[in-house]
């Protein structure tokens, strides 16, 4: 037996904090319990304390509609809680004497955790303009009124529809604190403990023993194109095409083999660990070491359930027949053709679970797909199995856990552990993965948005493979002109690896090796990779649609900038019980910068990155152009004017700088614009700079590459095609 093996069935996943890295120390977990009120009516100002620490101080004061004092109002708090298990905190105040157009005002701030953020509960502003929202790093967006903290799973809700500001402030220790401003004329608060586990039903939820995984997961899976036949030839040629493509460069970092290298058919340890030697001669070691000289991660696909066709399995459930959970004769029980392990059996775990995943973990794996969850949780779940659970301490749910207890116990953190398949499953595992796949097979970005609301916080989403040549909401005829392309791409293989951009959630794309051959297919996997860390800007699900809109805030220390996608979904058309889509092209349309979260006030520069074009300065909104049917989305970057030369934009990948753009300082002395870009060896990169009145390119140092200026009458353009896949640093002189 391992070491690791003495565990007592009972036994919580160690409290382990960060996608890499040790155990933390043991934190106790917050209540479900409303927070401690402070309320001084004389002087009006307003504590919340929750599990220990200070979360909310304010004033409140009454108001003018000219924004004066109104000397002498008493304001009373009313105060309501629900005390289920659902409990809602409710603070409500009020003029004793309300007078006609005085508003009350509350500032103050609120503090979180290192994993707070702003986002917004549902409101009137989402029925105006239905947008899918998240953000890299922290939001700023004015469409937010509510502070979520991840790590405590609480949220504080004010006014929406703009009546509430939020401002995120990064304090030293680096937990963030917020600025909260709200106006209206009978103000009301609500406070929210264990928002997701409780009120959201995400039982096996508790954030405070885990953190989300933040890297980029993206890659390829052998799955969705190939089934069983993907070989070590194949797997050569595969890693042949990335290399010469640079696709590892780009973000794709792994490689995935699902359900095409293993022996048998049965799911014992060795069926998995052993490799079928037809399909692969040189076994899981060529394999993993083809992989890492190629520069990405190997990954591999496992299943959980127990099928006595196979010889090996048969001979087990023969031997151990207590191993496996006994339907009403007392023998193990077939459910549609497999058994169930009984992982109260602690023989039984450490044969058939610990020894697999303790095996993978000395193989060096850095992905690994637990296939089955729904299967083994329906299996436990049926009626011939009730008797064994009525009659032992545990129940479906733990028996499955169990198993992800263990695996997660060999595999350590530092691997990526996906559970499949969709979230009605996989939320039993919640804390023990990584990943969760949120739908069945087959690639369906409708999930994206449905799910929105637990990317980044309960895990990271799994769409599925992403197969570029997919017809599922595409018009297989359309092609779209995109820069730095001769011939037009098909639509398709623009939009799907975008929208999970978009989302953040994974991008494992899957088509055979002559796809990624021709460079028209791959262009817009190169702009789409990494997929950048996300956080929701939406405590609520935007539902099961093809939504058309999606914004993406960009937060860095020398910027912040919003990235807005529209995306043109094709309409179904039945043709003898064919289905097709097709784009029918839509109209120029006028986009408020307020229905975005932007101040109406502020000029903005916007750019669209496929056409690369600047579609000029704008004030209180700006207009989306027509698309026709062969234009599938259309990415804008929105940055606030500046007095001076800034980069709009910059061709490496849909963000427009979120992946490339490093760092980026304006020297007003000198007029010269310098920063640090990464880019890729042999991929043109361009950055487009705004000119504002006077100002002219003159020349520029990239890093001792060639670089190429141009001006125009707004903006100009630095390109260089880099020699080496490299961080470089730029400095650009400008006349004025």
């Amino acid at each position: 037996m391992h070491a690791s093996a003495k565990t007592t069935f009972f036994l919580c996943l160690p409290l382990l904090l960060g996608a890499k890295g040790a155990a933390d120390e043991k934190v106790a977990a917050p209540p479900n319990a409303p927070a401690k009120v402070q309320w001084d009516e004389r002087s009006a100002t307003l504590k919340l304390d929750y599990h220990g620490r200070q979360i909310l101080g304010v004033t409140i004061e009454a108001q003018t509609p000219d924004g004066d004092r109104v000397q002498g109002a008493v304001i009373k708090m009313e105060t309501s809680v629900t005390e289920e298990e659902k409990v809602e905190q409710r603070l409500k105040f009020v003029l004793t004497k309300p007078k006609e157009g005085v508003q009350l005002v509350l500032r103050g701030m609120v503090n979180g955790s290192e994993e707070a953020f702003a986002a917004e509960t549902l409101s009137e502003t989402q029925k105006r303009f239905p947008i899918v929202r998240n953000s890299v790093g922290l939001s700023r967006n004015l469409r937010n009124n509510a502070v979520y903290d991840r790590r405590w799973d609480w949220a504080l809700i004010g006014p929406g529809d703009g009546r509430t500001r939020i401002v995120p402030k990064r304090a030293e220790d680096k937990r963030v604190a917020f600025s909260w401003e709200s106006r209206e004329s009978t103000l009301e608060l609500a406070f929210r403990p264990r928002l997701y586990q409780k009120h959201k039903g995400y039982e096996y939820y508790q954030p405070w023993t885990y953190k989300v995984w933040q890297g980029s997961v993206t890659g390829y899976c052998t799955w969705w194109s190939y089934r069983g036949n993907f070989t070590q030839q194949t797997l050569d040629a595969m890693l042949a095409v990335f290399v010469e493509k640079k696709l590892p460069d780009f973000g794709y970092h792994y490689m995935q083999f699902d359900n095409c290298y293993q022996l048998g058919n049965g799911s014992s340890p060795q069926n998995w660990l052993n490799w079928n030697e037809k399909k692969y001669p040189e076994g899981w070691q060529y394999a993993v070491k083809a992989i890492r000289d190629a520069g990405m991660k190997p990954g591999i696909w496992v299943h959980r359930i127990h099928r006595p066709n196979d010889p090996g399995v048969k001979d087990i459930i023969e031997k151990h027949p207590d191993w496996f959970v006994p339907g009403p004769d007392g023998k193990p029980h077939r459910h549609r053709g497999f058994c169930m392990l009984n992982t109260l059996n602690e023989e039984a775990v450490d044969r058939m679970i610990r020894d697999l995943y303790h095996g993978l973990a000395e193989q060096d794996w850095d992905y690994v797909k637990i296939d089955g969850t729904g299967d083994l949780l329906r299996a436990y779940q049926s009626k011939e199995c009730a008797v064994f659970f009525e009659n032992h301490p545990t129940t479906p749910q733990q028996s499955l856990r169990k198993w992800d207890i263990v695996a997660r116990e060999e595999l350590g953190r530092d691997v990526y552990v996906l559970a499949c398949h969709t979230v009605a499953n996989a939320r039993k595992v919640i804390g023990l993965v990584d990943g969760g796949r949120l739908s069945n097979d087959g690639f369906q970005p409708r999930t994206l948005a449905q799910y929105n609301d637990l990317e980044g916080v309960v895990w990271r989403g799994d769409p599925d493979h992403c197969d570029i040549l997919g017809s599922w909401l595409m018009d297989e005829d359309a092609m779209m002109p995109v820069f730095g392309v001769k011939k037009p791409v098909a639509v398709r293989t623009v939009i799907r690896p975008a929208i999970c951009t978009m989302s953040g959630g994974a991008l494992m794309v899957s088509d055979k090796v002559e796809v990624y051959q021709d460079d028209g297919h791959i262009e817009g996997m190169k702009r789409s990779a990494p997929v950048l860390f996300t956080v929701p800007g939406q405590l609520y699900s935007c539902g099961r649609t093809q939504a058309p809109w999606w914004l993406q805030e960009i937060d860095r220390p020398f910027d912040h900038w919003s990235v807005l996608a529209r995306f043109q979904w094709g309409e179904e058309k039945r043709e003898e019980k064919k289905r097709t889509w097709e784009l029918k092209g839509v109209a120029n349309e006028k986009v408020a910068f307020a229905d975005l979260g932007l101040y109406d006030d502020r000029e903005y520069l916007v750019f669209e990155f496929w056409s690369q074009k600047f579609l000029g300065k704008s004030r209180g909104s700006f207009i989306a152009p027509a698309m026709d049917d062969n234009t599938g989305m259309q990415v804008f970057a929105i940055r606030e004017a500046r007095p001076h030369p800034w980069v709009v934009s910059t061709t490496r990948h849909i963000t427009q700088g979120g992946v490339s753009l490093l760092n980026e300082t304006w020297d007003d002395r000198s007029n010269v614009l310098s920063g640090r870009s990464a880019v890729v060896i042999g991929d043109p990169y361009v950055m487009t700079i705004h000119l504002p009145d006077g100002f002219r390119l003159k020349s520029a140092e990239i890093g001792g590459e060639k670089a190429e200026i141009s001006n125009r009458e707004h903006t100009g353009t630095v390109r260089i095609v880099p020699t080496a896949s490299r961080k470089l640093d730029w400095r650009i002189q400008f006349t004025h």
